[in-house]
């Protein structure tokens, strides 16, 4: 079904520094259906893959052409950009040059700076189909402090909620028992949640935060994190959902999925948390986290883009950003199917790391078979990957 999914008009390539992937026959066009920035990333890589793979034409986009990405066989062009942290204004305008001369098309987010410049750049891209609603309704999910009152108009459940203001009132507080600080904003200084079990660890943490950067802190829960995805169309109907439960993460407190298995999605979930994200308006892709509790699920966000492993979905036969391009151009898409169950997704440079600093049975502990990994592209630099590994690490953890 996912291979029958049609590609939406295109034009082109005519920028000399947009390589195509491949010899073109003669005055044949290379035509594109998608536009993926940051191609360094791996989970911008699954992606290409995956749109690849469902006979899509992808424009790969990254900082160097070092990039892995850019050389997956998947893509039909690359190209280089500035960095959206360097320089967003010329990233921006970067990818309104290869809209113009490509596009129309679809551009996929793998990063929250990179939704940041979607949405503020909206009005200037006119050959760009956001592949998802633009406005308060993004907003409503993507801020942290919002998705509480989001989830709580819908009934689903999200940690206690102990401070949510700027960084100037939060200085002076303490807290009695361990708490998760996180960012309100999706982009933000303070970069991801982070644990705070003494009342001395919380100064060093906003010593660099500026004062009027909104934070929010909660209860930090203990439990196994659960993580959902789902498509939506734009009637807000599920095409498409996957779970998988994590094993192990990076920071191991309470940071990034290392280690997880699917699992037989609890239909329960899939539409509680359907309906509040159609509730606000929301198409399009989500992964959405959760702890178990004895309780049972509690919210912790949502991210409306490519994610770390995205390629666990894509081992057991789940094309999420397949069917996310088919919702975006208005084409029909069936009802949600089956996929497999018991298949272990393993991120081993975390695990790299990890045995460096203290922990070598990690690597002892080999994944499951069937197992798939992150989707570097063949010959990616090792300690590329590593770098990344020990930047994750050195970010704290608690509560996404």
């Amino acid at each position: 079904m996912l291979s029958s999914v049609p590609s939406s008009p295109s034009t082109r390539v005519k920028d000399p520094a947009v390589a195509p992937f491949g010899p073109l026959r003669g005055s044949d066009p290379l035509l594109v259906d998608a536009l993926v920035p940051d191609a360094h990333l791996n989970a911008a890589v699954a992606g290409i893959r995956s749109l690849g793979w469902a006979g899509l034409r992808v424009l790969a986009v990254a900082p160097s052409w070092t990039a892995p990405g850019l050389w997956s066989r998947h893509c039909a062009g690359r190209a280089v950009s500035p960095s959206v942290i360097g320089d967003p204004a010329g990233y921006s305008e970067r990818l309104r040059q290869l809209a113009a001369e490509c596009g129309p098309l679809v551009v996929y987010p793998s990063r929250e700076e990179t939704i940041d410049v979607m949405i503020a750049e909206r009005s200037e891209w006119g050959a760009v189909m956001l592949p998802f609603p633009d406005g308060d309704v993004l907003d409503r999910v993507r801020d942290k402090g919002r998705l509480v009152t989001t989830a709580r108009e819908s009934g689903v459940a999200t940690a206690e909620t102990l401070f949510h203001g700027p960084a100037r009132e939060l200085r002076s507080m303490r807290f009695a028992e361990p708490v998760v600080v996180k960012p309100a904003r999706p982009v933000s200084p303070l970069k991801t949640a982070h644990l705070i079990e003494r009342p001395g660890e919380l100064e060093p943490l906003l010593e660099p935060v500026p004062d009027d950067e909104r934070l929010l802190v909660q209860e930090w829960l203990s439990g196994p994190l659960t993580s959902l995805e789902l498509v939506l169309d734009r009637h807000g109907k599920v095409v498409a959902r996957f779970q998988h439960v994590t094993q192990r993460t990076w920071p191991s407190a309470a940071g990034s999925i290392a280690l997880a298995t699917s699992v037989e999605p609890d239909e329960a979930l899939v539409q509680q948390t359907a309906a509040m994200l159609a509730r606000t308006g929301y198409w399009g892709l989500a992964q959405v986290d959760f702890v178990e509790t004895p309780d049972g699920y509690v919210l912790l966000d949502v991210n409306p883009r490519f994610y770390r492993c995205l390629p666990l979905a894509i081992a057991c036969g789940t094309n999420l950003p397949a069917l996310w391009h088919a919702v975006t151009i208005g084409r029909p898409v069936g009802p949600p199917q089956g996929y497999r169950t018991g298949v272990t997704y393993r991120w081993l440079e975390a695990d790299l790391v990890a045995a460096a600093r203290g922990a070598p049975g990690r690597l002892l502990d080999r994944a499951p078979r069937p197992h798939t990994g992150a989707a570097w592209a063949g010959g990616a630099i090792a300690i590329y990957a590593h770098r990344r590994a020990t930047a994750a690490s050195n970010v704290g953890s608690g509560n996404r």
